[in-house]
């Protein structure tokens, strides 16, 4: 038979940067790690913040799910332990060490969009800018013995030693962790919380032979991404045993790859801030009347919430994109395509153009402002300047709608979209991400401040409508919103 309620479970403290872990570590202080120029949004936070990050990779129809973790540590190698409660027995495989560094990278935001002005648009007069990997589930026997708590397993994945464990209450684990040297910082009610539900238990500490001591004897590093996999009815995040580890609050980052854009549930969905944001300074005044009213009561609710809950704060859509072969190109040859993911979403009516296309309306436009005749140097030296600025390799060229020219942030009839930039040696560990991210599915990120009081559940991600689904890739004038 399969659990009642299948899904992830695993646990986290403010300290490290593994979504999912809850610690039993006595000492955790996170490593710092030098900033890289040539960066957009949130990139050096999700590298050095001493918060919670996850990756989970969701299957709904195979029922599956996979969650990758990765704590930093710092301390005495054997005071360093990890309890992490799942569902149903876990799959544990080793993932690249900079994993979570390579996804921070493949998903820095382009730069905001800048206007292109042409000879006519010069003439014109604007007075204002309007604003306005899965496994399939299996049935889990019951396991022999009368024993409090059963090992069902152990190994090492990476640096760490694990056990997977099943246990029959919640006195009996708090006793055997402690035999045992998994100096746990919870309490036994929250560990009773998910015996209940008949969970598995994946217990892991550091190997001190795999580490590198630092000076006064204590060990330091970043422990090798781990991946769980098992069965799963429903995308779960353990919210809950996750309080254990949390003095005030914690700054959680998801990464979420699913055939669905994901999203958190209720008050916590990013659309209350992503939206809003969307309306204002992509569509502005050319937003319709549904739209209109969209962004009125987007408004109102916010400002409802903020009168109820003062110090409440939305979660913030960083990246979201259906992956397709031009994003996977990005894996196979990163010096090459990681400038280039596409423009994001377009103001309505505008479309990409070609190089050879915007140049010949330039000089069309020369023509109509200069009313015919040979072109002045002037003229030639202009077209050349952009010919060279506006390169292919360096960003895409847009035509905007002229009705929707001066109604949105954009207040030319061109637009030129550039190209993304990164240091070139970090960009070469992109290829680690082969294998992990897969075309076709919609990989979304996302980050939410979460403060103790409020992890009182655990949380179940929720698949946004298809009619909502957004790519954001792009900056916009207030991103990170």
């Amino acid at each position: 038979m399969q659990p009642k309620n299948r899904s992830i479970i695993a646990l986290c403290t403010s300290s490290m940067v593994a979504m999912g872990l809850v610690t039993v570590v006595l000492q955790a202080v996170p490593l710092q790690v030098q900033a890289a120029c040539c960066y957009f949004a949130a990139k050096d936070k999700d590298v050095n913040q001493p918060g919670q990050k996850a990756f989970i990779t969701w299957d709904p129809k195979r029922e599956a799910e996979s969650f990758t973790v990765q704590p930093k540590f710092e301390g005495n190698a054997v005071d360093f332990g990890m309890v992490i409660p799942t569902p149903s027995r876990p799959k544990l495989d080793e993932m690249p060490r900079d994993f979570f560094k390579d996804l921070a990278i493949y998903t820095i935001l382009m730069p905001l969009p800048v206007p292109i002005y042409s000879p006519l648009d010069e003439m014109r007069v604007t007075k204002r800018r309007s604003f306005g990997g899965g496994m399939s589930p299996q049935s889990m026997s019951a396991v022999p013995g009368r024993a409090s708590v059963r090992v069902l397993e152990s190994g090492v994945v990476g640096s760490l030693d694990y056990k997977v464990i099943v246990a029959d209450d919640a006195t009996g684990l708090y006793e055997w962790l402690k035999q045992n040297r998994y100096t746990y910082s919870g309490d036994e009610s929250t560990l009773k919380f998910y015996i209940k539900k008949n969970w598995f238990f994946t217990v892991m500490k550091i190997d001190p032979q795999q580490m590198k001591r630092a000076e006064g004897g204590s060990y330091t590093g970043e422990v090798t991404p781990t991946r769980f996999t098992f069965a799963s009815s429903e995308c779960i995040y353990p919210l809950k045993i996750t309080q254990l580890s949390v003095k005030d609050k914690t700054d959680a980052l998801f990464y979420v790859q699913s055939p669905q854009q994901m999203d958190l549930p209720g008050d916590w969905s990013w659309m209350h801030s992503y939206r809003p944001m969307y309306l204002t300074y992509m569509l502005g005044c050319s937003a319709d009347s549904q739209q209109q009213s969209e962004l009125e009561t987007r408004r109102q609710w916010l400002g409802v919430k903020r009168q109820k809950e003062s110090n409440y704060q939305t979660t913030k859509l960083e990246w979201a994109k259906k992956l397709g072969a031009s994003e996977l190109s990005v894996l196979e040859d990163p010096l090459k395509n990681f400038g280039q993911m596409g423009t994001g979403d377009l103001p309505p009516g505008a479309r990409a153009i070609g190089l050879n296309e915007f140049l010949d309306q330039m000089r069309a436009d020369y023509a109509t402002t200069l009313k015919g005749g040979t072109l002045p140097d002037y003229a030639k030296q202009d077209l050349a300047r952009m010919e060279d600025k506006y390169q292919p390799a360096k960003g895409i060229i847009v035509k905007n709608d002229e009705k929707t020219v001066g109604r949105s942030y954009l207040s030319t009839r061109y637009s030129f979209y550039p190209a993304r930039e990164a240091p070139l040696d970090e960009l070469k560990g992109l290829t680690r991400l082969k294998g992990h991210l897969h075309e076709g599915q919609w990989l979304t990120k996302f980050r939410k401040t979460i403060r103790k009081d409020e992890m009182t559940k655990d949380l179940v991600l929720a698949a946004t409508a298809k009619d909502q689904q957004q790519t954001y890739v792009r900056i916009m004038p207030t991103s990170p919103p």
